[in-house]
C-alpha cells in the first residue's frame, strides 16, 4: 500500500484528527503496518497530534501505535507534537 497523505499542509482541528484516525485505524485493520507521509505537513497542531496519536495511544497502546504505525518525512516540530501527545497519553 502507498504512503498515507494528508491533503492540508497545516493540521490543526480537532474534527478533522478524529476523522483521520477513524479512516487510519481502518486501514491497520486489514494489514499489519501502515505509513503516514508528513512530508507535506509544515506545522501540527497540539491538539491535532493529541486527537489522533494521543488518542490512538489511549485506544491501542503506545507499543501497539509505535509497531503499526510508520511516519516518514516528517520535519522536527511535526515530529516533537506528535511525540508530546503520544507522551502525555500514555502516562495517562
Amino acid at each position: 500500500m502507498e504512503a498515507y497523505t494528508f491533503e492540508r499542509t497545516d493540521l490543526a482541528s480537532r474534527n478533522l484528527a478524529a476523522q483521520e484516525r477513524r479512516v487510519i485505524l481502518a486501514q491497520l485493520e486489514s494489514g499489519p503496518k501502515f505509513t503516514i507521509d508528513l512530508g507535506n505537513v509544515h506545522s501540527i497542531s497540539e491538539s491535532f497530534a493529541d486527537e489522533l496519536f494521543g488518542v490512538m495511544v489511549l485506544e491501542k497502546g503506545v507499543g501497539y501505535v509505535t509497531s503499526h504505525l510508520r511516519l516518514v518525512n516528517a520535519n522536527e516540530s511535526v515530529l516533537r507534537s506528535i511525540a508530546i501527545a503520544m507522551k502525555r497519553r500514555s502516562a495517562a
